[in-house]
């Protein structure tokens, strides 16, 4: 059996994001979108990895700007979560420039992943 401390298992979680987030901000860079079928459990899979790492950065008593990032971050994942279900996001397709917005911010969260991952990797 395999034992993965819960700093580790935070790690080995930020892995997806980085590919998600990539994948996602080029693909809205060029003014696409993610399937609905494909970003919800996107969406779901995000909010769980800032749970749990709020819990770690928490429980740890990391930095405030850390703890704060972090929760900013799970609001904003599980707001977005509850518009995929209930399919409130559509507007993003009708202004080309809300899709590129939303590639910037997809990049300044790649941006916030990888700090954290080089924090507790620390």
């Amino acid at each position: 059996m395999i034992c993965v401390s819960f700093i580790g298992l935070v790690l080995i979680l930020s892995i997806p994001m980085i590919i998600i987030h990539v994948v996602v901000a080029l693909i809205s860079l060029r003014y696409l979108t993610v399937p609905r079928s494909i970003g919800l459990p996107i969406a779901i899979y995000e909010s769980t990895y800032y749970i749990l790492l709020l819990v770690y950065v928490l429980l740890n008593h990391c930095s405030v700007v850390l703890v704060g990032m972090t929760a900013l971050f799970l609001v904003i994942h599980i707001g977005g979560a509850y518009l995929y279900v209930n399919d409130a996001l559509s507007y993003l397709l009708h202004n080309r420039s809300n899709i590129r917005r939303y590639g910037y911010y997809e990049v300044t969260e790649l941006i916030f992943i990888v700090t954290v991952i080089g924090v507790l990797a620390h």
